[in-house]
């Protein structure tokens, strides 16, 4: 053994815990350059602290054992290794961040606030499409619509605006039904219907903020929901209870998360 460096010496002086070592003798990754046949100790060569500092740099970098299997046994193929690597890196970062800006957008939010409501039938002006995620812009350019068909024709909206969520597939989508309360004699256009909507026992949440985080409050609305033993139906709608025409700032924007209730409830 002599001219050899003891474990606990070489992980000394390549920042290797004996333990780390231990296992990648194990695994065949690097394997010390003697073994005492009656004492099982590990020795490793001074030469060989050049290509344990290297593994020790990339997995530092945080690559996976078998990216750095390759790159001992394929030196030609770095390049390719660490440029699929840097990929995953810059997915998990934008993960991160995305995490991150959750976390704060939840450190900062005030406690939904929520109701069971019996909510009322309105007679509304209404566009039935298909939702397929992520394209949710059918959504506001129905509303444009129904609220440039009601200015137009001179009615005046009775309530806040809203869309219901139905539980019909639509087979490439979900169907959903953009709807703007009216009273009076109305009359449909084209693809825009009179119909009586929204009416039904409702499990309610009021999210303040941006339409773009409403996604995360369904899952509280709906957690909230289960919590006290509700039956939902599955069908939700979204009441736009202050939006765009009241306030220049998504921040204040208010939106009741509605979550239709099962007769048995």
């Amino acid at each position: 053994m002599r001219g050899r460096l003891i474990i606990s010496r070489f992980a000394l002086l390549t920042g290797l815990p004996p333990k780390t070592l231990r296992y990648y003798d194990e695994i065949g990754l690097l394997r010390p350059d003697a073994v005492d046949d009656q004492t099982g100790y590990r020795a490793y060569s001074a030469a060989q602290i050049n290509l344990a500092v290297r593994i020790r740099h990339w997995r530092a970098l945080g690559l996976p054992i078998d990216d750095i299997r390759t790159l001992l046994q394929q030196p030609e193929r770095t390049p390719e290794v660490l440029h699929a690597h840097e990929e995953r890196l810059n997915a998990e970062i934008t993960d991160r961040q995305q995490a991150l800006t959750h976390l704060r957008h939840l450190l900062q939010e005030t406690p939904m606030h929520y109701r069971l409501e019996q909510l009322p039938d309105h007679q509304c002006l209404t566009i039935r499409t298909i939702l397929q995620p992520p394209h949710y812009e059918v959504i506001p350019q129905a509303l444009q619509d129904l609220m440039h068909y009601a200015r137009r024709q001179g009615y005046q909206p009775a309530a806040p605006s809203f869309f219901i969520h139905h539980n019909d597939d639509a087979g490439q989508g979900s169907l959903v039904e953009v709807c703007v309360p009216v009273e009076g004699d109305v009359r449909p256009e084209g693809r825009i219907e009179v119909r009586t909507l929204g009416g039904g026992a409702a499990f309610i949440g009021r999210f303040v903020g941006p339409y773009d985080q409403t996604g995360a409050a369904y899952a509280q609305v709906v957690e909230e929901a289960l919590r006290r033993g509700l039956n939902v139906s599955g069908v939700t709608a979204e009441f736009y209870v202050r939006s765009v025409p009241h306030t220049p700032n998504p921040q204040e924007y208010e939106t009741d998360i509605a979550f239709y209730l099962n007769a048995d409830t």
